[in-house]
């Protein structure tokens, strides 16, 4: 045991470095509505009301399809108790996946691609916040892992096929399509038909994805044929604020390695049909099937599957560069300086005003931007100076470096989308069962995951995919049970109070907080 932990220290200890980075402080900050609190609220839901073949929101029911991530974010809230940490634990576990693909997929140089999918601004988004996403993306890399290990040994396919099917179970029907088009796609333009053959009809492959989803599938329409209806209708999506939104976060998503995401990409591109048959080619027609998925779904999110196959892709690439070739190193740190500098340096910061998740993150973009740049230096300095061993070494450290202030940029933005103080505060207060919790003007489904209490809305925007049962459009409803016994809670922003219609008297504020204020009748 002694003799093999000297032998892989290098590995443990950066391993525990990782898990530091990815584990560090997700349960230090509240839900980010609604990002996280759909997931979350569904899943304190299942454990709470002992129901795990019905995904609700209290009384309101949910159209999704991650039916076997909301059941593990119940059973971490059995095993860690009834906060942040237990619903983000699963996602963060699944990023150091992802990075543990990405370094199998990886003929060379694992340590270098596995930094580069951990320094992935969407690897780490993915992984801190309570969505399936993280898990999607670790299962899909492994089910890649697997097809391109089954050129060598068919018994891979099994690996690769129970991913697919757990991805399934996890994910939903993305999970089980999406592997089957990439693999077809790559197989058509390569003309590898044999490759397709395997992978369709490879016997315990095929059985494996039959028993796994079979089961699954049967359970469900067992003990409630309705959900898969549900699992087909429009589910819980995030798309950041429209088209403009969803082409910066894209934009940041592959950050700090455009240039040299872009170079790989110029060398590997087929120019001809059939495509040359390679492992990178079909980690590049995987990624771009995966990304296609993403943008025309508006799950923007789910781009996230895509990180593993570009970090190994730029791995290859970088590794057979940095064996003689450093003329294509410094194109892509040219490339990446003239992306990155601007980018982040002058148009972020002038846009913060427009997004309102930039603007309450510009305290940890300060340190971000502090790290980038030495990150950009260490490119800039090795590739000069042409000490290829140490360019393979530092700058992967270096883009770790950029990791240490992500994780403030979602404890702020939690300072603008998070109603942790007040779903804490109702917790303490609410005392009886008749009690009331109305949200006028807002709607933040978080607020049941802290409370285990369902909301009355009113005039509220509704959450996508979720069937808002206790929705009422009329203020009038304020102040009828206003005047009542039972104890009212009303939560609205504060500039609204006026607008609630509420009595003259009996009018209690508990809290106010970002925005938001907390008032009661008693």
């Amino acid at each position: 045991m002694r003799n093999w932990i000297k032998t892989h220290k290098a590995v443990i200890f950066f391993a525990i470095l990782l898990s530091y980075l990815y584990f560090r402080g997700i349960g230090d900050h509240g839900l980010i509505d609604n990002v996280e609190g759909v997931n979350a609220s569904v899943a304190v839901h299942m454990l709470g009301g002992e129901n795990y073949f019905s995904p609700k929101i209290g009384e309101n029911l949910i159209a999704g399809s991650t039916m076997g991530t909301w059941w593990i974010f119940a059973l971490a809230l059995e095993i860690f108790g009834w906060g942040e940490f237990a619903v983000r634990f699963w996602p963060a576990l699944a990023g150091l996946g992802m990075i543990l693909a990405a370094a199998l997929l990886a003929e060379r140089r694992s340590w270098l691609a596995a930094s580069i999918c951990a320094s992935m601004i969407i690897s780490f988004t993915v992984s801190q916040i309570a969505s399936p996403h993280a898990i999607f993306s670790c299962l899909t890399s492994f089910a890649l892992l697997g097809v391109i290990r089954s050129k060598e040994e068919k018994d891979w396919l099994i690996f690769s096929h129970a991913a697919i099917a757990f991805a399934f179970i996890f994910h939903g029907p993305a999970g089980l399509f999406m592997p089957f088009i990439a693999v077809s796609a790559y197989c058509v333009l390569c003309e590898d038909f044999e490759l397709l053959k395997d992978f369709f009809t490879w016997p315990f492959g095929i059985v494996t994805d039959l028993i796994l989803s079979g089961l699954y599938f049967m359970a469900l329409m067992a003990v409630n044929p309705q959900i898969i209806f549900f699992m087909l209708c429009q589910n819980h999506v995030y798309s950041f604020g429209g088209f403009l939104g969803a082409a910066a976060f894209l934009f940041i998503s592959f950050a700090p390695f455009h240039g040299f995401l872009i170079q790989a990409l110029i060398e590997i591109f087929p120019r001809k049909y059939p495509a040359e048959k390679s492992p990178e080619f079909f980690m590049f027609i995987w990624a771009v099937t995966f990304a296609a998925y993403g943008i025309f779904s508006g799950d923007v999110l789910a781009v996230s599957a895509s990180a593993p196959a570009l970090s190994v892709i730029i791995a290859t690439r970088l590794d057979f560069w940095l064996q003689g070739k450093m003329l294509p190193v410094r194109y892509a740190v040219l490339l990446n300086i003239l992306i990155l500098v601007p980018a982040f340096f002058v148009i972020l910061p002038l846009t913060a005003k427009f997004f309102p998740v930039i603007s309450g993150s510009l305290m940890s973009l300060i340190p971000y931007e502090i790290t980038l740049a030495i990150f950009l230096f260490a490119c800039w300095y090795y590739t000069k100076t042409r000490q290829s061993g140490k360019w393979a070494h530092n700058v992967p450290a270096a883009a770790l470096l950029c990791l240490m202030p992500l994780a403030g940029i979602f404890n702020l933005t939690s300072n603008l989308y998070s109603v942790r103080e007040i779903g804490l505060k109702l917790r303490d207060s609410i005392q009886d069962k008749s009690d009331v919790v109305i949200q006028y003007e807002v709607n933040h489904p978080s607020l049941y995951f802290y409370t285990f209490r369902n909301s009355v809305l009113i005039n509220a925007p509704l959450t996508p995919g979720v069937e808002e049962k206790k929705f009422i459009a009329n203020a009038d409803f304020i102040g009828s049970q206003w005047v009542r016994r039972n104890r009212i809670f009303l939560i609205t922003p504060s500039a609204k109070v006026s607008d609630a219609k509420l009595p003259s008297k009996n009018i209690f504020p508990l809290l106010e907080s970002k925005g938001l204020i907390l008032i009661t009748n008693k």
